[in-house]
């Protein structure tokens, strides 16, 4: 394709089906420049003369593509989350070129974010103060689960918390900031292989802020998120944004009543995802063709947020 950019995908399951999709429907001219797994990176100079290269195999794939990669590709790099999930593979994160290396932490470009800016310049909501998650959906009763590496501890060690809640620890920490302490509760209800398919994270930021966040692939089918602010509350139901305000809110009788709903929007689960990832690629792809460098606070941030995985904070 004529002044097209060359893209080159590390893995080829569904997702980065949805990702080859969403960057035809931004309109984005590229080439395919297809990837042997069968032959070392240093003998497919096609595969290192791409502009950008994505990493969206199994998570256990991550940190050996990231540090082979860091030895002969100069272009960029969008690797799916999480960049590592073993502690041992830490020290890959010191290594890479941060400037030219994007993890796909979706909910950082998601209308959640847009929606609670606007809200709080609009009423004054002050600042939050505690952020709670809930989202669940029954993924491991299915049969297809237990054949997915997403059930297997050697590919998926920390299971749910890595696959799920690792975007919503992230979410937390792009909007609280760093985790100065965090305790997380696992467990394996469904005993569909061995790795975690329930948790509950528990946050306390710098600013002393809180975050709760429970996953599941057990339980029914729920998305249900609420931020807690000075003055007011901003809750999402799945399928709509609701702004509560104000705080200051009394019945006749002087006791507290619930406050009004100021402003609501629309967004529905698929869409949520959709604007969600589409305005990922669209951050990375300018990015690339500017041939710019990534924000470094987005590194530092993935830093937290995976070591959070883990049950640990960043010093």
């Amino acid at each position: 394709m004529k002044d097209a950019i060359d893209l080159c995908f590390i893995g080829n399951g569904s997702h980065a089906g949805v990702i080859k999709n969403t960057l035809c429907d931004l309109n984005i001219k590229h080439n395919i420049v297809v990837f042997n797994r069968e032959l070392e990176l240093s003998k497919q100079p096609e595969v290192l003369n791409c502009a950008a290269i994505f990493i969206v195999s199994p998570n256990n794939t991550h940190a050996y593509y990231l540090r082979e990669l860091n030895s002969v590709f100069n272009g960029y790099i969008y690797c799916e989350k999480p960049p590592v999930n073993q502690i041992s593979e830490i020290s890959i994160l010191d290594e890479v070129n941060s400037s030219k290396l994007f993890f796909g932490f979706n909910y950082r470009y998601s209308d959640i974010g847009l929606f609670i800016a606007d809200m709080s310049r609009k009423y004054g909501l002050g600042k939050m103060i505690n952020m709670s998650i809930h989202v669940s959906y029954p993924f491991a009763i299915k049969e297809k689960y237990s054949h997915s590496w997403k059930s297997n501890v050697s590919n998926s060690p920390y299971g749910i918390i890595e696959n799920l809640g690792i975007h919503y620890i992230d979410l937390s920490v792009t909007l609280l900031g760093r985790i100065k302490n965090i305790f997380i509760s696992k467990r394996n209800i469904g005993q569909t292989g061995a790795v975690v398919d329930t948790a509950t994270i528990c946050c306390e930021h710098d600013n002393d802020a809180t975050t709760q966040i429970f996953v599941s692939y057990i339980s029914l089918v729920k998305d249900e998120m609420y931020f807690t602010f000075e003055n007011g509350d901003v809750s999402y139901d799945g399928s709509v944004f609701t702004c509560f305000y104000p705080t200051a809110c009394f019945g006749d009788s002087g006791l507290a009543i619930r406050p009004p709903a100021v402003c609501s929007l629309e967004v529905g689960e698929g869409v949520l995802y959709d604007n969600s990832m589409r305005n990922c690629l669209k951050e990375f792809m300018s990015v690339v063709m500017k041939k710019g460098s990534f924000d470094p606070c987005l590194f530092h941030n993935a830093k937290i947020s995976v070591l959070a995985m883990f049950g640990l904070t960043y010093v």
